[in-house]
């Protein structure tokens, strides 16, 4: 059976890896990759720890560029030593421009390392033509575009992907509105969609049925659902029901 992977979750306050388990076993998904507690300065560490032993969460890494070289460093030290597989970038939370050079020694670090790199997208600062702006120089880069510019600014983020061939437009939140889903299909080709649910603020059965419901074929089905992002953070599939 293929994999089915969902891109985005949150190990929020209070929450735990086993709710968000639970949460995707109701959607039928097998791996999860969970990002940190939102907050100025995610505590990386804590959030590597707490996903210790949870085979089926796969833990990104988060950091504040206006730290500078700490933040270069933190990331290096949170992929290199603390087991994370990549990157968040969060500019409205943080206050910067996903355009501004303050991103670029991070994306730098990011190819340099092999990972991909998830961004937040919807109005500026963080807006998907100003993600291209900076994903533009750095092709190597998978970058997964969280939203897919919802809420108003889907249509941008097709352009955007058109024009960056190494970005990958999420379904977080635009799944409940699946005509952006099937838009983003049909311009981009289903290689280069991928789902997650933002759970646990959004339920992953209620994002995988919206999505089913376009009846694209379970070939497209099969890429959106986990091929995609299995291949994006180098996942062997081979054997996993």
């Amino acid at each position: 059976m293929a994999i089915t992977m969902d891109f985005e979750v949150y190990l929020t306050r209070g929450g735990s890896p086993e709710e968000l388990l639970a949460l995707e076993d109701q959607a039928g998904i097998d791996v999860a990759v969970v990002m940190p507690r939102v907050s100025f300065r995610p505590d990386n560490i804590w959030h590597a720890e707490a996903l210790q032993g949870y085979d089926r969460l796969i833990g990104c890494a988060c950091v504040n560029p206006n730290f500078g070289q700490e933040a270069v460093e933190e990331l290096r030290m949170a992929i290199t030593e603390w087991g994370l597989k990549g990157l968040k970038l969060m500019a409205p939370a943080h206050n910067y421009s996903i355009a501004h050079p303050i991103v670029y020694p991070l994306m730098e670090l990011a190819r340099e390392l092999e990972i991909p790199v998830t961004i937040h997208s919807g109005p500026s600062p963080a807006h998907p033509l100003e993600i291209a702006a900076t994903v533009l120089r750095y092709p190597e880069v998978p970058v997964i575009m969280d939203h897919m510019g919802h809420r108003g600014h889907q249509l941008e983020a097709i352009r955007a992907a058109e024009m960056c061939p190494n970005v990958y437009l999420g379904t977080t939140i635009a799944a409940f509105e699946p005509g952006t889903v099937k838009a983003a299909v049909e311009a981009i080709g289903p290689e280069r969609v991928v789902f997650g649910s933002n759970a646990p603020s959004a339920y992953p059965d209620l994002a995988v049925e919206s999505i089913r419901r376009l009846k694209l074929g379970s070939e497209i089905e099969g890429l959106i659902f986990g091929e995609n992002l299995a291949r994006i953070y180098k996942i062997e599939t081979e054997g996993t029901t």
